[in-house]
C-alpha cells in the first residue's frame, strides 16, 4: 500500500486545529472582511509576537515579522511600542530537518490563508486610509508552489513525515494558543 504524500499527512495532522481557527472570532471577521481597525491592529500585533519568535528559530528570514512591523506602524503603533509586544515562548520542535519542514509549512501555509483574508480586506477603509495587508500577501505563490514541490523530495518516508507532522502539529498548536488572548 502506497504511503501518503507528505503534504497530505501535514494536512491531515493539522487539520482539526486548523479548523478551530477558522472560528477564531477575531479571524473570522479578518476573513469575512468585517474586522474593525482596532481588532485588526490587535491580531496583528499579536500575531508579530508569533511570527518575531518563529520566523529566526525556523530559519525563515523575518520577511513577513517585517511586513507586520510595517502594517503596525501605518497603523500608527511606534518602533517602540511595537519593540515591546509580548513573544511567544520559543517552540520545543527539535532542530531536524523533518521538523523545521514540519514547522514551515505552518507559517508557509498561514500565507495561503493571509492571502484569501487580504482579497476580503481590499478596499476596506474603516473611515481611514486603506488598512495595510502586507503581512497578508507577504508571501508570493512561487515561494509556496516551491516549498510544496520540495516536501516530498525531503520528506521521502513514513518516519520523516511522522517527525515533520509532530512538529507541525506543535506549531499550529501554539499559534492557536498563542491567539487565544483575552481582552
Amino acid at each position: 500500500m502506497r504511503q501518503p504524500t507528505a503534504r497530505i499527512a501535514l494536512r491531515t495532522a493539522t487539520h482539526d486545529i486548523h479548523e478551530r481557527m477558522h472560528r477564531h472570532p477575531a479571524l473570522a471577521r479578518l476573513a469575512a472582511g468585517t474586522i474593525g481597525r482596532d481588532e485588526y491592529c490587535r491580531v496583528l500585533a499579536r500575531s508579530y509576537g508569533f511570527y518575531a519568535m518563529a520566523e529566526p528559530v525556523l530559519g525563515l528570514g523575518g520577511s513577513l515579522t517585517q511586513c507586520l512591523r510595517d502594517d503596525l506602524a501605518e497603523l500608527g503603533m511606534t518602533r517602540s511600542a511595537i519593540g515591546d509586544l509580548p513573544r511567544c515562548t520559543p517552540l520545543a520542535i527539535g532542530q531536524g530537518a523533518a521538523q523545521l519542514i514540519g514547522a514551515r509549512y505552518v507559517l508557509l501555509g498561514a500565507s495561503l490563508g493571509g492571502k484569501v483574508m487580504a482579497r476580503a480586506m481590499a478596499g476596506r477603509t474603516d473611515g481611514h486610509a486603506a488598512l495595510p495587508v502586507r503581512f497578508l500577501t507577504g508571501l508570493g505563490e512561487n515561494d509556496l508552489q516551491a516549498f510544496v514541490v520540495d516536501l516530498e523530495k525531503n520528506l521521502p518516508d513514513p518516519k520523516s513525515q511522522t517527525c515533520a507532522t509532530t512538529a507541525a502539529t506543535v506549531v499550529f498548536a501554539a499559534y492557536e494558543d498563542w491567539m487565544a488572548w483575552h481582552e
